[in-house]
């Protein structure tokens, strides 16, 4: 995460809640998943609109 304006957010945020430890629990599982889905990459990109559910007839199914 780039520090700046964001670190004096998460600092208001950790200020002003009732619970900033448990706030500040919240912001470190923020940071790790995001490096996760960072580390786990985008899907391919297209340049039109594909289908991501087959079309076999669920909008008749009841």
């Amino acid at each position: 995460m780039e520090m700046g304006a964001d670190a004096v957010l998460v600092n208001t945020a950790l200020a002003d809640t009732a619970d900033p430890a448990a706030m500040g629990r919240a912001f470190k599982k923020g940071v790790e998943a995001g490096r996760e889905a960072y580390l786990a990459g985008l899907g391919p990109q297209r340049n039109q609109a594909q289908a991501s559910s087959p079309l076999t007839g669920f909008l008749r199914d009841n």
